[in-house]
């Protein structure tokens, strides 16, 4: 099995850190998983102990869907999730985590921004969401309304698109919350309707509807929604610094540092 040498150079970071290291075969398991042994250190000195096996990362690309959800994989198997990337992409994996963690931005009053998944919405009743954009810029907000829940907004370049009444409301929302709804018909086309469910149009693919101006809505990146209902993951998660082959320097929530040798 092929090593690529950033991943090899976190296998022997864990290695040289008391731990055994397996390749596992599974495609659902991480790319290498560290076993700590009664000699094992934790990634950098300055930490506590952790008795939790180690899931190793390399990412392709870095986006916000796979790093969180490579992270909720880790927490859900109660291990530690330990990315290994140049230093470019470790910046970007620790925007993702930190500051604030998990969301694009979170207000003094709690109310937050979204990543945009690469999901869609599925409605209750009909499809999926659209909306009629060419060229979109879709962000999905929380907004406070009196005591209750914050309600979540969708914006396309400061225009409201929809509006649900929670996070919660994401699971299968009525088709009149959105603009439009397409779906695959008995006939294989993929037709659109609006929202009272009148068939405007119909086309033989995805791409033929987005090139005719309909966008579909992505679903937002609601961190509760991918880790069962956690949001702190500050413990969960290291990014190990590649630098010519070998792991230069650790990137934790509890501060980063050149590990010792």
């Amino acid at each position: 099995m092929t090593v690529s040498p950033t991943l090899a150079s976190g296998v022997r970071f864990l290695r040289e850190r008391g731990y055994d290291v397996t390749r596992p075969d599974d495609r659902g398991e991480p790319d290498a998983l560290a076993t700590p042994t009664p000699a094992a250190r934790p990634l950098l000195d300055h930490l506590p102990d952790d008795e939790r096996s180690v899931a190793i990362e390399r990412l392709e690309t870095v986006d916000p869907t796979t790093v969180v959800e490579r992270v909720a994989g880790a927490v859900a198997a109660d291990r530690l999730c330990a990315f290994v990337a140049s230093a470019a992409d470790a910046e970007a994996i620790r925007d993702v985590l930190t500051d604030p963690p998990l969301v694009v931005r979170e207000t003094s009053a709690g109310m937050r921004t979204f990543y945009a998944a690469p999901d869609r919405i599925r409605l209750a009743d009909r499809g999926f969401a659209l909306c009629r954009r060419f060229f979109p810029e879709f962000r999905w907000e929380e907004v406070p309304v009196g005591e209750g829940a914050p309600r979540l907004v969708l914006y396309d370049d400061g225009e409201v698109v929809a509006v649900l009444d929670s996070t919660a409301s994401l699971s299968c929302p009525p088709a009149r919350a959105f603009p439009y709804s397409y779906a695959r018909a008995d006939d294989k086309r993929i037709h659109v309707a609006d929202r009272e469910g009148h068939r405007l149009a119909s086309f033989p693919t995805i791409r033929a509807m987005k090139q005719a101006g309909y966008a579909p809505v992505p679903a937002p990146l609601v961190p509760e929604h991918v880790l069962d209902g956690r949001c702190d993951v500050a413990d969960d998660w290291a990014v190990l610094v590649d630098e010519d082959g070998v792991v230069a320097r650790a990137l934790t929530d509890q501060g980063d540092g050149r590990p010792a040798a």
